[in-house]
């Protein structure tokens, strides 16, 4: 029921948000994952939503100065603030909001649900114990997974490294090596 609960809200908020990034940034990049297991890093100028069954997620504010703030919130939720700019979340149901500014965030775990819209970085690990492990799936500019997982690609064994949108211009999207 949760998953039903979440998809509907994903489709209703992607929707939302790729109408509001096409008219403020006609180049915007669309991201889904969903069922994921393994590493989803995005670095990006954006907004994203998502949930996580079990892990952790580290973000790090590039616009600190910036109005907009990441909340994070779940089940056996704990924090600990690892800089001024980088917070390490983790627990289990864990449900996080993004929106607007710049941000890193490293998801890991299993049971990874994102949708972003934004410009930037984005990487892709998915874990398997075994071939026949299901690791997730995904879509960049394309369906939403969690409506249309079967059309959807499957999350890689070995990192994969895409743009998502055009480069920005500010500067905000660093490589991943950059995070401190």
């Amino acid at each position: 029921m949760r998953t039903l609960v979440f998809s509907i809200c994903s489709v209703a908020v992607t929707a939302l948000l790729a109408g509001v990034a096409g008219a403020a940034e006609p180049s915007a990049g669309v991201l889904s994952v969903q069922g994921g297991k393994g590493v989803v890093m995005l670095e990006l100028r954006g907004s994203v939503l998502g949930l996580l069954g079990s892990g952790s997620i580290v973000v790090v504010d590039r616009t600190p100065r910036d109005r907009y703030i990441a909340i994070v919130t779940g089940r056996k939720l704990t924090q600990q603030r690892l800089s001024p700019t980088r917070m390490l979340y983790r627990g289990q149901g864990l449900r996080f909001r993004m929106l607007g500014g710049g941000y890193r965030i490293v998801i890991r775990g299993i049971g990874i649900a994102v949708s972003a819209v934004g410009r930037g970085v984005v990487s892709l690990d998915g874990e398997r114990r075994s071939p026949e492990d299901d690791a997730g799936v995904y879509s960049v500019d394309g369906v939403d997974c969690g409506v249309e997982p079967e059309t959807c690609t499957p999350l890689p064994d070995e990192p994969v490294r895409f743009k998502l949108g055009p480069p920005p211009d500010d500067g905000s999207a660093r490589s991943a090596g950059d995070a401190r």
